[in-house]
């Protein structure tokens, strides 16, 4: 129960995390996008949730290069003044 906890709790942060980065990606370079268009908001037909997947793929891999990326600064200010 545990791990399945853990699994729910990286995946909603690491979606957290995608979604805002791109959306302030998008913003950064010139090209705003709304929140809604960059989630899974999916209606019933299978057009919608072939985007869907695409737009919730999308933010798990920029949401977990960013967590990596934010992970490795903590440790590495952490652990620079212990040598």
């Amino acid at each position: 129960m545990d791990n399945l906890l853990v699994v729910i709790f990286f995946r909603s942060i690491i979606r957290f995390l995608g979604k805002y980065g791109r959306y302030f990606w998008f913003k950064l370079i010139g090209s705003p996008r709304s929140l809604k268009s960059l989630t899974n908001r999916v209606k019933n037909d299978y057009a919608d949730m072939g985007n869907a997947m695409k737009q919730d793929f999308l933010n798990a891999v920029v949401g977990a290069v960013i967590f990596f990326i934010l992970t490795f600064i903590i440790v590495a200010i952490v652990f620079h003044n212990r040598s």
